[in-house]
């Protein structure tokens, strides 16, 4: 669950429900727009890995005043355990949702893991065909056991490095977890959005 504005003026904007078992998953994203505009994302995902070698793809439909579908491909590649690369390219249809064109944009980053699943260090970028979209440096701090506590921070850039966001989230649990985010935008005078999720994760019966 997204809001926007948490306080005096808070609103639920986003709801987003998931499911995922070897490989095939579903999603459906219910966004509440100014207006009473209501927006409907249904993606079906597909993945499969060998090694340190990971693919998947995905498929979205748009619905709630608009009619249109992309797709979406991802590669994640570790060649040691300490660090990751990935590359995602989004709407690679660039379907055009309630009148917006979604252009194409390669997402590539790295994961850096010094220390184990313990401290994660990441890095990305969003570019399209035709300019920089942004950048974003992650860090992540981890301890260990059942009821794992995970300390996120995130620091949002623009095209020339400026800041435009911090991002600080805090998790609670392994398997089963429940967590919190919140973006702070440029001014720090406010919180711009913060959201509430949970996983629940279980492992099947072996045959």
């Amino acid at each position: 669950m997204t809001f926007e504005d948490p306080g005096s003026d808070v609103r639920l904007s986003q709801l987003t429900l998931g499911f995922n078992s070897r490989g095939l998953s579903f999603g459906y994203q219910r966004d509440m727009f100014d207006g009473g505009v209501t927006g409907h994302t249904y993606r079906l995902g597909l993945g499969a890995g060998r090694g340190g070698l990971a693919a998947g793809l995905a498929a979205s439909i748009y619905r709630g005043g608009t009619k249109g579908s992309g797709w979406d491909f991802g590669v994640v590649y570790e060649p040691v355990s300490q660090v990751a690369l990935a590359g995602v390219v989004m709407n690679v249809k660039q379907p055009v949702v309630r009148g917006e064109l979604q252009p194409a944009t390669f997402v590539p980053s790295i994961a850096f893991k010094p220390f184990g699943p313990v401290v994660t260090l990441s890095s990305e970028g969003r570019f399209t065909s035709d300019s920089v979209v942004g950048y974003a440096l992650d860090g992540r701090f981890t301890t260990g056991g059942r009821r794992a506590v995970a300390f996120t921070v995130r620091l949002d850039a623009d095209r020339s490095f400026r800041r435009t966001a911090w991002v600080l989230g805090l998790s609670i649990g392994g398997r089963g977890r429940v967590g919190t985010a919140a973006s702070i935008p440029r001014d720090i005078n406010r919180v711009d959005e913060a959201n509430l999720y949970g996983l629940v994760s279980r492992t099947g019966a072996r045959e």
